[in-house]
């Protein structure tokens, strides 16, 4: 077997990141959950992720300055999938903006979060 994928998910939410490790445990995904991005940033330099998961429900943090932080700490830019509640059309917009790979709803995440860990990350 091949070297698990590496992910970073963003949330100071533990119910999400309860929900996200599930689903990266079946899918064989090597999960980091981080509350900051300047965490997420540091273990993109250390481990080269795959994929990096953003909570936009209650960020501490523009989502631009996350993405382009990402994009330059690493040999090669993970893909980044943001995710928030429909209503927070703005901050939807920002991940739009700053390039996100995906930006979806939370309820759509959360849909499909298998697919998204295990489709996404390759």
């Amino acid at each position: 077997m091949g070297i698990p994928m590496r992910a970073v998910l963003v949330s100071s939410d533990l119910m999400v990141v309860s929900r996200v490790q599930g689903a990266a445990t079946a899918g064989a995904v090597s999960l980091f959950a981080v509350a900051t991005a300047v965490a997420a940033i540091e273990i993109h330099r250390t481990e080269s992720l795959d994929l990096v998961l953003v909570d936009l429900s209650a960020p501490s943090f523009q989502i631009s300055e996350l993405v382009d932080g990402l994009k330059s700490a690493g040999a090669r830019a993970p893909r980044i999938v943001a995710f928030g509640p429909h209503v927070h059309e703005e901050r939807l917009a920002a991940a739009r903006a700053a390039g996100c790979d995906l930006v979806v709803s939370r309820g759509k995440f959360f849909s499909d979060v298998d697919r998204i860990l295990v489709g996404l990350a390759n």
